[in-house]
């Protein structure tokens, strides 16, 4: 599906707007393919697997789809477990705004973390800052400044934004655009938030059975094993006169991990 590009796009993605464009939809559609299918695989009765997932791809499925573009880069910001593509002057962020259908227009940064501090140094300047003698004692927007691979983009470069609703039944719309960080993580769009085409067509399906070790075919008895190196210690003479009990093996140790340690 073809649709022109505005003026924006092609300001900041040059000849490649287009392109750029139409991997960003397929990128999204490969996302919520693959976070699926890792959500029918567990079988879990929560949907924090499709979560898990979703949030992952959400970075290299686009990764995979804009790395084709003549002159795309990745880069990886501090202390992120992922990368962001630039392609021309542009640098995008990719995040789920919505579980349902709603005015994107209204939309919120998920999180005022450091790294959407430091990604929005790349966005216009909002158009009020809160000062402390107004009567609404919300959170400013702190500044930040630039880390790791992000102190070396070239002036110039912009951050577009690509919000998405989506939930674990389907994937339902799609933007870009370029907007300031306002007050209490509200977006004040430079831009109109442009509706992206979502392709029906999955190209890029990363779900892998699970690899399983080699195991050991031919029959061992038990007197061609390995024998085991058994750890001996004597009793104390003070253990022997109370006639303690003889230990024989080491008490078992409680397994410290948690399933709650998922956070998506």
């Amino acid at each position: 599906m073809s649709m022109p590009s505005s003026p924006w796009t092609t300001d900041v993605f040059g000849e490649h707007a287009a392109d750029v464009r139409r991997r960003v939809g397929q990128g999204l559609r490969n996302m919520q393919a693959n976070a699926q299918a890792a959500q029918e695989q567990g079988s879990s009765r929560t949907t924090r697997v499709y979560g898990t997932s979703r949030y992952e791809n959400q970075y290299e499925r686009l990764q995979d789809e804009l790395k084709k573009v003549p002159g795309a880069s990745a880069v990886k910001p501090f202390q992120f477990s992922y990368e962001l593509m630039l392609i021309g002057n542009g640098l995008l962020y990719p995040f789920r705004y919505s579980k349902t259908k709603s005015d994107v227009r209204s939309a919120r940064i998920p999180s005022q973390s450091q790294l959407v501090q430091e990604l929005f140094t790349f966005a216009p300047a909002p158009k009020h800052i809160q000062d402390p003698l107004d009567l609404d004692f919300g959170p400013t927007v702190p500044s930040a400044e630039p880390r790791g691979a992000l102190a070396t983009i070239p002036q110039g470069t912009q951050l577009v934004l690509v919000p998405f609703a989506c939930n674990a039944s389907e994937l339902l719309e799609a933007y870009w655009g370029i907007a300031a960080l306002g007050m209490n993580r509200q977006l004040e769009w430079a831009t109109d938030p442009e509706p992206l085409h979502l392709p029906q067509e999955v190209t890029s399906y990363t779900l892998r059975p699970i690899g399983i070790p080699n195991q050991v075919t031919a029959h061992t008895s038990f007197a061609d094993g390995i024998e085991p190196t058994l750890t001996l210690s004597s009793r104390t003479a003070s253990d022997q006169a109370l006639h303690v009990p003889v230990r024989t093996e080491a008490e078992s140790v409680e397994d410290q991990t948690s399933e709650d340690d998922a956070t998506h």
